[in-house]
């Protein structure tokens, strides 16, 4: 706990790390602003609106960095480096994801060092302190959606703080990736995706008397799958993340610049807003800045949205309420439960639903044969306890229109608790249990 708490305060306060003389950059462990479907994959879709996600994750990474395979001492002697260092590096990314539009996000992204032993700093790269790397922020904009998923561009702006660092160069310009989203939905609660991109880098001047030179542009590529249980509140993630340099080489390196790297983990829903991740992983080609081995811990915390609009009843014709039901009846409402209540509470906030007094004004109470009203859940708790607490719900809701409309009567209501059997959307992330937590109502005229 003492080391989360000195770390956080470590990335909101922006120190540069310091690097020795071969000082590196290199971030292959990215998490994902929005908290959304993966961890460093980046599906289609976006925060919807004023939704804000926080992050906060720990990688520890062994033998990572990149050693010189030669080195040369003060009198101009040149040496063979030996065998590999061994190395270890705790990293942490503080992140904050917010939702635009239904459409487009925003997020920001703060990595760090927290502390790094390594068996030799002659001739391989390390960091001479801890602190933050890079600030990084980046937005996604949704252009496509489907009956099996979407696609989306991810645009990302990211500027190195490391100090004396030859791979970035001196005075060197942010870094600006582009990159293109394709997800799918292939069965019930399984998930794919798949990012392509490319890095444009702006390096500065070479530093002298150093064996790298600074790096160029590249593809950046990944690819996910992923599985959700239901009963778990639980997701399995598998994800394949690498990158090819165009036209960069440095020789001295006695690893190579592509990078190839994968990493399974778990992503376990604690509550209906806190998301927790667990998993690790290693390096399928041996590359600067990929690991031998990693394991990370974080978690993803969703709240809002702040500043939700009042749901419109549609009635573009100013009908009486007569030439409504006449005709036909307003659209079928469903009205987001958390508006309704409070959380794991089935007592009804009478303040909270000016929707539904709305509705029910516009419709003639005679002409009603039956009002369905149906209570639905998320998937976190059991199943039974879902089905009670909808139940409760819908019956709640049938309490407050008896007493407001008091031409209705209990026949005419039919409370219908469904649990967590119908979800509308993914109950995998906090957005999607947020739409699944919900009350429909359905009205039957009589003949």
């Amino acid at each position: 706990m003492k080391k989360i708490i000195i770390l956080s305060v470590l990335l909101f306060i922006p120190n540069k790390t310091w690097a020795n003389v071969c000082g590196s950059d290199f971030q292959t462990f990215n998490p994902t602003t929005n908290g959304l479907d993966f961890v460093t994959v980046h599906s289609s879709k976006t925060l919807s609106p004023c939704i804000l996600n926080l992050g906060f994750f720990l990688n520890y990474s062994k033998n990572s960095v990149t050693y010189n395979k030669t080195y040369t001492d003060g009198f101009g002697n040149q040496y063979n480096s030996g065998d590999k260092p061994q190395d270890s590096l705790w990293g942490a990314d503080l992140s904050l994801g917010f939702g635009l539009t239904d459409k487009w996000d925003v997020g920001f992204n703060i990595p760090g060092v927290l502390k790094q032993e390594i068996s030799n700093t002659i001739s391989n790269l390390s960091y001479k302190s801890e602190g933050v790397t890079e600030i990084k922020i980046n937005t996604k904009y949704q252009f496509l959606t489907d009956t099996k998923g979407g696609a989306a561009v991810v645009l990302s702006l990211n500027q190195s703080l490391i100090r004396n660092n030859p791979f970035s160069g001196i005075d060197s310009q942010p870094t600006l990736n582009i990159e293109l989203v394709r997800d799918w939905a292939f069965q019930e609660n399984w998930g794919g995706a798949i990012n392509l991109g490319y890095r444009f880098r702006n390096p500065g001047r070479r530093i002298e008397n150093i064996p790298f030179e600074p790096l160029g542009n590249q593809w950046i590529y990944s690819l996910a799958t992923s599985y959700y249980s239901n009963p778990l509140n639980a997701k399995l993630i598998f994800e394949i993340f690498g990158s090819s340099f165009t036209d960069s080489s440095n020789e001295a390196s006695a690893k190579k610049l592509d990078s190839l790297e994968w990493l399974l983990g778990v992503k376990k829903d604690l509550n209906h807003n806190v998301a927790l991740h667990l998993g690790g992983g290693t390096q399928l080609a041996s590359a600067i800045g990929s690991p031998e081995s990693r394991l990370y811990l974080g978690f993803n915390w969703a709240f809002g949205p702040f500043c939700e609009k009042k749901q419109e009843i549609k009635n573009e014709q100013r009908e009486t309420p007569l030439e409504i039901v006449k005709k036909e009846l307003p659209k079928p409402l469903e009205l987001n439960a958390n508006i309704l209540f409070d959380t794991d509470s089935a007592k009804l906030r009478s303040t909270d639903i000016p929707e539904v007094n709305e509705y029910f004004d516009l419709i003639d109470k005679s002409k009603i044969s039956l009002i369905k009203i149906k209570g639905h859940t998320d998937s976190i708790g059991s199943e039974d306890y879902n089905l009670k607490l909808s139940q409760r719900r819908a019956e709640s809701v049938k309490e407050y229109l008896l007493i407001r409309y008091p031409e209705l009567n209990q026949k005419q209501i039919e409370p219908i608790g469904l649990g967590e059997s119908e979800p509308i959307e993914s109950n995998s992330n906090y957005q999607g249990r947020q739409k699944n937590r919900r009350v429909e109502f359905e009205i039957i005229l009589k003949p």
